[in-house]
Order: structure tokens, then C-alpha cells, then sequence
């Protein structure tokens, strides 16, 4: 078989390809299913859309232009023709400036109602408030869960608003360090029968805490 068959060959092969993927009426989308959205929404993806021009990248970031959306992937299955989108919302952490905010400090509009009991951060600026959201992350969750503000001052140091059974706590934390043994000061001090009706405690220097 000589070379110039075989190239002939090779490109009526190439050409017959194309033709059934792009043109003819096989390979088709059959049916398009949306993962990670209580909401219908707009893949710009149809059914009978030829698959192959179906750009999973494509769509995937056009999908991320949503602001609640974290990540989008797209998958097409050649033998059932069917589209699979998978999408990864963001999850609210807590708001600032009234707006949800998620572990990046990225603000959206969840889906559906908007979460109850997020934590409020009060900062000058998103770095800030970003700043706050790192410390949030690492907290362990029984002292999360009483948590309803956290302010950050303009020397860095944080604030936290505590509040359970009605009763709230203004810890002075300070810096955002030595969290570990500032967290077992705080237990302590809270702790003890005569600090039942405390208001404020302030644990910026651990060794030297501050109980009114």
C-alpha cells in the first residue's frame, strides 16, 4: 500500500469522524442533569445539541461566573449522549457588611432562603474581614456555636461577641495567635462559680488575664 492510499486513507477516515460528530444525527445530547442546584437554571446546553460541540471547559466556567457557584464540572457520555453538571455551591461561613460570605471572603446570594445564625464580622476592609474568616475556620466548634460577632480593630487585634442562653461575653481576644491556650484560659475563667455573671473577659495576654 503506498503512501499517497494510506493518506487518502487516513483523511476520509478523519473526515467520516468529523462528519458523525459534529454533523450527523448520532452522538446527540439526550438529556442534560444539573447536580448541586435546588433551582432550574440556564447550562445553555439543549437537547439534540450535537455533543461534540458541547465544550465541557466552556461551560464550566461560564457556570462559575455565578456567584454562588464555587466550581463547575461538566461531563459528556458519548454512549448515552447524556450531559452531566455538576456544580459545588459556596458555603456561607459568615456575613459582612450584610452580605453572606464564604471561606475565600467571596460575598453571593446563597440559593433559597438566606442561612440564620451566620456570624457577623465587623471589619474596615475585606482584607480584614478575610483575616476574621481564617480565624473563624480554626475555631473549635462548641465555642463557634455560641459566636454571633467578631470584630476585627485597625491593629489587627479581634473581638468576639459570645452569647448563649441569652447571656453574651465580650472576649478580648487579641491577635490572632496563641489560640490554643487563649481558648483554655477562656474555658477556665468561665468555668469558675464566681464568674457566673461576667461581662467582659480579655485574654490578649494569656498568662495575665482580665475577668470584669
Amino acid at each position: 500500500m503506498n503512501k499517497k492510499l494510506i493518506a487518502s486513507i487516513a483523511i476520509i477516515t478523519l473526515a467520516a469522524a468529523t462528519y458523525i460528530l459534529g454533523y450527523s444525527t448520532f452522538f446527540t445530547v439526550s438529556a442534560v442533569e444539573v447536580i448541586g442546584s435546588t433551582k432550574p437554571i440556564n447550562t445553555g446546553i439543549t437537547k439534540g445539541q450535537k455533543l461534540a460541540r458541547v465544550e465541557p471547559r466552556t461551560v464550566a466556567t461560564k457556570l462559575e461566573e455565578l456567584d454562588w457557584v464555587e466550581s463547575a464540572d461538566v461531563s459528556r457520555n458519548w454512549i448515552n449522549g447524556k450531559v452531566v453538571v455538576e456544580l459545588k455551591p459556596r458555603t456561607p461561613i459568615a456575613t459582612f457588611q450584610n452580605q453572606v460570605i464564604d471561606s475565600t471572603g467571596a460575598s453571593f446570594v446563597p440559593q433559597g432562603d438566606r442561612p440564620s445564625g451566620l456570624i457577623d464580622i465587623q471589619a474596615g476592609t475585606l482584607d480584614d474581614a478575610i483575616k476574621a474568616v481564617d480565624f473563624l475556620t480554626e475555631l473549635p466548634e462548641d465555642l463557634n456555636s455560641t459566636l454571633t460577632v467578631v470584630k476585627v480593630r485597625s491593629t489587627g487585634a479581634l473581638v468576639l461577641i459570645m452569647e448563649s442562653e441569652g447571656k453574651k461575653i465580650e472576649l478580648r481576644w487579641g491577635t490572632n495567635s496563641e489560640n490554643e491556650l487563649k481558648l483554655k484560659v477562656y474555658k477556665a475563667l468561665i468555668a469558675l462559680p464566681e464568674n457566673a455573671n461576667i461581662k467582659r473577659v480579655d485574654v490578649s495576654a494569656p498568662h495575665a488575664p482580665i475577668v470584669k
